[in-house]
């Protein structure tokens, strides 16, 4: 008898920080919907079929391996390929996080490469992921398919005036816990996610996300010094999404593991 054919990985869904993504496992397709928000699409297979946007009009396509694609909210899309490809889609929450994309098809760029392929490590694991982490990689992929900025950096570090760099540390600081992200930041201060992150890096240096890392190790730290609670308790109060996270950012951002930094502290 010929053997079963394989049966296909699952779907791999995670939805956290303002966004869902999805890792859809190479197999044959045949989909027709029409966007309901805007969505962004990685490639990570080549791909060849048949495709409609935004048309009755049906035509070949091939999609390049390793390429981003834009799907603006409101389009019809029908789709159709005999093999299809890994493929992974980010979805915001809101529409307001996807405000400027265009569609775009078959588009490659360095750091949507990078960010797409951080995404699948962290479905792939099946663990608890850190919902600031997801935003991150997501944002990136989301400013790979925006139109071009054209707020000059100076014109934006202006915006972030002292009272506002006080507000996102209240914030933070205070919602530490359960992990605040930089679309809570964003609307706390009126302010679209990209735009936040543009005028706080040219103002401090370092990306919302990147500051809120750094508070989540000065509160764990903190509490290491203080000696209340085991690793795994300082870890959830800390804002990680569990020990291993909380030893991974120690190791990257500090050189040494939270067990290491309280035995020298012993």
């Amino acid at each position: 008898m010929p053997p079963e054919p394989a049966r296909p990985e699952p779907i791999r869904s995670r939805a956290c920080s303002h966004w869902r993504v999805d890792l859809l496992p190479r197999q044959p397709y045949e989909t027709r919907f029409t966007a309901q928000t805007t969505t962004i699409g990685y490639a990570f297979d080549s791909q060849s079929g048949n495709h409609a946007f935004a048309s009755d009009r049906v035509r070949p396509f091939r999609v390049r391996a390793q390429t981003l694609a834009v799907v603006p909210s409101g389009c019809d899309v029908y789709s159709h390929s005999g093999a299809g490809g890994e493929y992974l889609t980010v979805t915001p929450l809101a529409e307001s996080l996807l405000r400027g994309a265009r569609q775009i098809t078959d588009s490659a760029t360095p750091s949507a490469t990078h960010a797409a392929r951080a995404l699948r490590a962290l479905l792939l694991a099946d663990a608890p992921v850190d919902p600031l982490e997801v935003e991150a990689h997501a944002m990136t992929l989301a400013r790979c398919g925006q139109s071009p900025d054209t707020t000059p950096p100076a014109n934006a570090a202006r915006w972030m005036t002292p009272q506002r760099l006080k507000r996102i540390a209240e914030i933070v600081d205070t919602l530490i816990e359960t992990g605040p992200t930089v679309a809570d930041l964003a609307a706390a201060l009126q302010l679209s996610p990209d735009f936040l992150c543009r005028a706080f890096k040219a103002a401090i240096g370092q990306t919302p996300h990147a500051y809120i890392l750094d508070r989540r190790l000065a509160r764990a730290r903190a509490m290491i010094h203080a000696g209340t609670g085991d690793l795994s308790e300082i870890a959830y109060a800390s804002g990680f999404s569990s020990h291993a996270h909380m030893s991974s950012a120690f190791r990257q951002r500090l050189g040494v593991t939270p067990r290491a930094f309280r035995a020298a502290l012993r």
